[in-house]
């Protein structure tokens, strides 16, 4: 998947081009670039699944940690992120839209079901969890893999077939599927990183994040890796560069006064640090 900025919303058309298939299927795996995956929120409903591995899946409040077999579904209007891939993780997201199910309505009024495919999305967090079972996950990633296949073909009748595999998909879930619940535990960064992403535009010293969270230097820095895998001073910098990368793509906008607005102290400090980082 390509690199996601803080806050960023992906939008259908970026995705769902031509509109013609009913679900498609993104990859995400262990990567330097993957080691934190920014806050965002979605335009369309997701189903992930994870093949192989751990991650900690951030969002609200918390933090689940994850590994294989765990799923989750989560609907516009909920921002989630990714933190602490460990290595040979896979997973696996099915993008689709709620409002449009390839089921026949007998089917819906089942709790998982339910969940997928909501009268009200904003009743169905993230934290809703199900886990298949290991017998049964081989199947599920097979099905998953035709579908990718069906997004690149140009045979006839690829949406009917997709559609027909995504029904599967969500019947197999259905019938394989442990209700559980993750482990969980608060976000411990995150009135740091509320605080963080409030004050962009001003310089952010690591006296104020203590004084924010009560914590000590030693215990901040901890903390922050632990959550999202770099330390305070990296975060800002990566939220300051995504955020002026979004600026400066808009009509009108200068170094000048994107850095203003993202806490660099000129144009040129902007310029340098863009040069820096990491290309998406």
């Amino acid at each position: 998947m390509p690199a996601i900025k803080h806050n960023e919303i992906l939008r259908n058309d970026d995705y769902f081009k031509g509109g013609e298939l009913p679900c498609i299927v993104r990859e995400m795996r262990d990567a330097p670039s993957n080691a934190f995956v920014a806050m965002h929120d979605h335009e369309f409903s997701e189903l992930v699944i994870v093949a192989s591995g751990k991650i900690s899946h951030v969002h609200a409040d918390k933090t689940d940690r994850l590994s294989k077999g765990h799923f989750f579904v989560i609907h516009p209007g909920e921002q989630h992120g990714y933190a602490k891939l460990a290595p040979k993780t896979v997973i696996f997201n099915v993008l689709y839209h709620r409002e449009r199910p390839p089921l026949p309505l007998s089917i819906l009024g089942f709790p998982l079901m339910d969940e997928i495919f909501p009268e009200d999305p904003a009743a169905v967090r993230a934290n809703t969890l199900g886990r298949v079972a290991r017998s049964n996950l081989k199947a599920v990633l097979q099905i998953i893999d035709l579908i990718r296949r069906e997004e690149h073909s140009d045979q006839p009748l690829r949406r009917v077939s997709c559609e027909s595999l995504f029904m599967s998909l969500l019947l197999l879930l259905a019938r394989a599927t442990r209700r559980v619940s993750a482990p969980s535990q608060e976000n411990p960064v995150q009135k740091e990183i509320d605080f963080i992403t409030k004050n962009l535009s001003r310089k952010i010293t690591l006296d104020e994040l203590c004084g924010v969270s009560g914590k000590s230097v030693r215990t901040l820095h901890r903390e922050f890796r632990k959550a999202v895998g770099k330390s305070p001073g990296d975060y800002i910098i990566d939220m300051r560069v995504a955020k002026a990368k979004t600026l400066l793509g808009r009509k009108g906008s200068t170094l000048k006064k994107v850095a203003a607005k993202t806490g660099f102290c000129c144009a040129a400090h902007l310029s340098r640090t863009l040069r820096r980082a990491k290309p998406e």
